[in-house]
C-alpha cells in the first residue's frame, strides 16, 4: 500500500493516542508506590491495548482468507493495520517500562523488533516496488497471470519460427506447409516442456513422412532456425539468466546480426520474434519483483503469528502471578 495523503487521519489519531498513553505512563498514580509497568492498572490497560491491536493485526490475515467478509474496506483495514500496529509498539514499550525484563519478555522483544523491521521494510518495497514495475516493465499483467503470459509467448515464438523457417527442427529438410502445420502440432510437447522448465527441449519428427514433398522451406530461413535453438530454447530455461537475450542490449546486438544474415523476407520473423523475446524479458523482470515483494511477507507473518502466541501466554502467567 502507497502512504499518501489518506493516511494523514490515521497518522494524527496514532500521535494522539501515542500521546494519551505516555501521558497516562507519566502521571500514573500507581507509580510512586509500585513503580511504573505492568503491574500497575495503567501499565497493565497499556499491555491490553496492545494485545487487542495485536490480535486487530492478526485479523487482517483471516480476512484475506475469507473473502465473503465485507467488514469495512480492505484499504481501511491495511491502514490500521500499519498505523495501529506502530502504535502497539509503543504501548507494550510503556507497558515494559522500557525493559526487557526476564528471559520470556526478552523472547517477546526480539520477536517484536524482527516483525517490526520486516514490517517496515515490506511498507518501504511497496513504496519501491510499484514505480519500478511502472517505468521498467510497461504493459505489465496481472501477477495470478504471470505463468499463462510466459506459457504463451513461449508457444509464440515457436509458431514464428514455424511461420518463417518452416519448422523449428534444426536439422529440417524441405517441408510443404503442411508438413509445417504437422511440426507444430508435434511440438506442442515440446513447447509444454519448455515452460514447466524442462532440462532440454527436443522435437521428434513427424510420425508420418508423407507429408514431405520436393518444396524448399523459405530462403534463407537456416539462421532463424539456428538462433532458436542456440539462444532462445535456453532463454526458455531456468537458467535464462545466463542467456545472452536476458541483457537488452546483448540481445539487441543479436538481432542486428540475425538480421544481416538473413534475406529480407525473413525480416518480419526476426522483428516478432524479437518483440517477444523482450516481452518474456518484461514479465520476468516483473515476476522477480513480485517475488521480492511478497518475500518479505514469509517473514513477517510466521513471526507475528508467534509473537501473538507467546504475548498470551505470556497474559495468562502475568494475570496469575498478579492474583499470587
Amino acid at each position: 500500500m502507497l502512504i499518501d495523503r489518506h493516511h494523514r487521519p490515521w497518522f494524527a489519531a496514532t500521535l494522539i493516542l501515542g500521546g494519551g498513553a505516555l501521558a497516562a505512563y507519566i502521571f500514573d498514580p500507581q507509580a510512586p508506590m509500585q513503580g511504573r509497568g505492568g503491574g500497575t492498572i495503567a501499565g497493565l490497560t497499556l499491555g491490553i491495548a496492545a494485545y487487542g491491536i495485536m490480535l486487530f493485526c492478526a485479523a487482517l490475515s483471516v480476512k484475506r482468507r475469507v473473502p465473503h467478509w465485507k467488514i469495512g474496506p480492505a484499504r481501511a483495514w491495511l491502514r490500521g493495520h500499519i498505523w495501529l500496529g506502530l502504535l502497539a509498539v509503543w504501548l507494550v514499550a510503556l507497558h515494559a517500562s522500557f525493559s526487557l525484563g526476564g528471559p520470556l519478555t526478552a523472547v517477546l522483544w526480539a520477536l517484536l523488533g524482527i516483525v517490526t523491521v520486516s514490517a517496515l521494510f515490506g511498507i518501504i518495497l511497496q513504496q519501491l516496488v510499484p514505480r519500478l514495475l511502472l517505468h521498467s516493465v510497461p504493459g505489465e499483467t496481472l501477477a495470478q497471470q504471470l505463468d499463462r503470459q510466459l506459457s504463451y509467448v513461449s508457444e509464440r515464438l515457436a509458431a514464428t519460427i514455424v511461420e518463417y523457417a518452416g519448422s523449428i527442427h534444426a536439422a529440417a529438410p524441405g517441408w510443404s506447409a503442411q508438413a509445417a502445420t504437422v511440426y507444430a502440432e508435434r511440438e506442442k510437447a515440446a513447447l509444454e516442456s519448455i515452460a514447466e522448465g524442462s532440462a532440454a527441449a527436443t522435437v521428434a519428427p513427424p510420425v508420418d513422412h508423407r507429408v514431405h514433398d520436393m518444396n524448399k522451406p523459405p530462403f534463407g530461413a537456416e539462421p532463424l532456425r539456428r538462433f532458436y535453438h542456440e539462444y532462445i530454447i535456453p532463454f526458455l530455461q531456468p537458467t535464462q539468466r545466463v542467456s545472452p537475450l536476458a541483457n537488452a542490449g546483448r540481445a539487441d546486438s543479436l538481432f542486428v546480426a540475425l538480421r544481416t544474415m538473413t534475406p529480407p523476407h525473413i525480416h518480419p520473423g526476426i522483428d516478432e520474434v524479437r518483440d517477444l523475446v523482450t516481452r518474456r524479458r518484461m514479465l520476468l523482470r516483473q515476476r522477480d519483483l513480485m517475488r521480492i515483494l511478497f518475500a518479505w511477507l514469509l517473514v513477517h507473518v510466521p513471526m507475528s503469528w508467534g509473537l501473538l502466541l507467546l504475548v498470551g501466554a505470556h497474559a495468562i502467567y502475568a494475570l496469575r502471578f498478579l492474583q499470587h
